[in-house]
């Protein structure tokens, strides 16, 4: 029996282990968390010296609830190397069925493992180790992986009696508007799983959060429409929605100094921006875009209770543990996002958390 029943799902948000993420879940209403299921990209937690860390790091923040976890993208080597990046080396090696990383998961209970698809040929013993453990799979595709979708799904189907607790995740990765031209494909590519894996379940992703906002005050959110269509051409089926929780699919790069005050504010369906364009005492420029924002009637939800939007209420009045760097406005932005991402379309649930609230 699966760790999590994925029939209930609707919502598997990628997060990487980095403090914005993870403040941004652990700040989250307890009952969100209970309908989440998030799939964490394993990377060294801070300056720990070992991964252990990183998953203590989830469960401070996620509490003892499933979850998947998958590797995280190859990262530059450090100047300096600790030991957790040996650590990440060694399950990365495909050899024997990615042996070392199938040994690894297994000792995390609350972990429902994702299979590496990097080499194909390893995918038959690994999928056949990990279903072995009964907790339910992830099979993250990653874009360059997509012409292999076929292959891919009869092996897996093969070894999990038809895609039983088997979820399909395919990451477009960094994206922009181009996503909406990828409807009728995502259809195939879930018709094709669909067809071999009747019991599996589809989920698309992708991060088409902006990298630049100078003149931009607003922007869609592509993966929802990207999954809204491929929803309507595929009524009945077993879709759940992914992104990136709102962070960027590729960390940007430093150099530049720090970016203006922008506190982001997200809807159901986009991205609200609001930035200072001048320099200047930066509290002070992240208290007048908290007011803009507040002031705005027709964005801001008074009814919302959340911490995000506390943190933003307390930055309009100036509070100095509020919002005072553009890492918390990300885990601000990230909380409200994963709320309203969790309940799109259900106005009425979206009002009903558990957060205390005060002026």
């Amino acid at each position: 029996m699966a760790n999590r029943e994925l029939g209930g799902v609707s919502y598997i948000p990628i997060l990487s282990i980095r403090p914005a993420e993870m403040k941004a879940l652990q700040e989250l209403p307890e009952r969100d968390k209970d309908l989440l299921l998030p799939c964490f990209k394993l990377r060294p937690w801070a300056g720990a010296h070992h991964l252990s860390s990183a998953l203590d790091r989830i469960e401070d923040a996620y509490g003892e609830r499933p979850y998947f976890l998958d590797l995280a993208e190859e990262e530059p080597a450090p100047a300096t190397p600790r030991p957790v990046h040996d650590e990440l080396s060694a399950l990365r090696v495909s050899a024997d069925g990615y042996a070392n990383w199938c040994r690894f998961v297994s000792q995390f209970r609350h972990v429902m493992p994702a299979v590496q698809v990097n080499e194909p040929a390893e995918i038959r013993l690994q999928v056949e180790r990990l279903f072995g453990l009964d907790r339910g799979l992830v099979v993250p595709v990653p874009q360059r992986a997509f012409n292999q979708i076929e292959g891919i799904a009869r092996t897996v189907s093969e070894e999990t009696n038809g895609g039983q607790n088997v979820c399909f995740l395919l990451d477009f990765g960094k994206a922009g508007i181009e996503l909406l031209q990828q409807q009728i494909i995502c259809a195939g590519y879930a018709q094709t799983i669909f067809a071999l894996c009747p019991l599996a379940v589809v989920s698309f992703s992708a991060s088409s959060f902006p990298d630049s906002f100078a003149g931009v005050d607003h922007q869609e959110i592509y993966e929802r429409q990207l999954f809204d269509g491929v929803r309507l051409a595929l009524p009945g089926t077993q879709l759940i929605y992914s992104d990136r929780g709102s962070a960027r699919a590729e960390r940007q790069g430093g150099g530049g100094g720090l970016p203006a005050p922008r506190i982001d504010y997200a809807q159901a369906s986009r991205w609200r921006f609001y930035r200072a364009d001048n320099g200047g005492d930066r509290m002070s420029d992240y208290q007048a875009q908290a007011e803009a924002l507040i002031d705005d009637t027709q964005v801001w939800d008074p009814e919302l209770r959340l911490w995000g939007t506390q943190m933003i209420e307390r930055t309009s009045l100036g509070d100095l543990d509020a919002i005072i760097s553009p890492a918390r406005s990300t885990a601000v932005r990230i909380n409200i996002h994963l709320h309203q991402q969790l309940f799109y379309g259900e106005p009425a649930r979206l009002h009903e958390t558990d957060e205390d609230w005060s002026d």
